[in-house]
């Protein structure tokens, strides 16, 4: 009766977080599309002109230009700018690639598509694909490169390209299978048990798509954890990241 009762409970944990999860989602949708962290924006860069070392600026973007201002504890020097023509179909005399790099706090919603567990007491090496899901804070760093391509009709093409990457820290919710072989034959009945998920991230971003490795522990949130082999064992994945902010 009380193994039922605990399955009870944590099919409704697992509810409830299924409804927070796909909430989250249904926000970030709404905002990534207009996210400075994946489209070239009006904002704080670093960033190389004229030779000189990298150095904070202020950029606004137009339709054929971008202005930039030299900029000091978030106030941007409007009395100086530099002009730097970006039209879309004709290059620039003399127009050499622009690279601009920006910081920022990054907070996102992880789903781990799997994960590898290295073998433990007895027990082989597995590879999980159970839900998981998770958030995600850490320091992120994006890079835009401003430059032009060529067609074969020898017409001038811009192009800016996105790549970014962050490190931090997750915690989360998933399942786990509980059966008597990873309980090395103490229990004789099976169950998706709820696990607490925490540990560390890096994510790689290329445009809009956010690939994520991840390490980091499983606690079951169970009577059965002490007897279940993954319990508070390392393990590393691979997930995708959906930005919130």
């Amino acid at each position: 009766m009380k193994v039922e009762r605990n399955q009870k409970l944590m099919r409704r944990i697992q509810k409830l977080f299924f409804i927070a999860w796909f909430s989250a989602i249904a926000c970030g949708c709404s905002v990534t599309g207009n996210s400075p962290k994946f489209t070239f924006a009006d904002g704080y860069y670093r960033t190389r002109l004229n030779g000189k070392k990298y150095k904070k600026y202020y950029v606004t973007t137009g339709t054929d230009s971008i202005k930039v201002y030299p900029a000091h504890r978030q106030i941007a020097d409007t009395n100086n700018s530099i002009t730097v023509l970006f039209p879309e179909h004709i290059r620039p005399t003399n127009f050499s690639n622009k690279k601009f790099n920006s910081g920022s706090f990054d907070l996102d919603v992880i789903t781990i598509l799997f994960k590898y567990r290295p073998p433990v007491t007895d027990y082989p090496a597995q590879l999980n694909s159970n839900f998981n899901g998770a958030l995600y804070a850490g320091y992120r760093k994006d890079t835009y490169i401003l430059s032009y391509s060529n067609t074969p009709l020898h017409v001038a093409n811009r192009k800016i390209i996105h790549h970014g990457y962050s490190f931090g820290a997750f915690a989360g919710l998933g399942s786990a299978r509980i059966d008597e072989f990873v309980t090395l034959r103490r229990i004789d009945y099976e169950y998706d048990g709820v696990v607490f998920t925490p540990g560390v991230a890096t994510e790689l971003d290329l445009n809009k798509i956010n690939f994520v490795i991840l390490s980091g522990l499983d606690f079951l949130t169970d009577k059965n954890s002490h007897v279940w082999v993954n319990n508070k064992k390392v393990w590393i994945g691979i997930g995708i990241g959906l930005n919130l902010n």
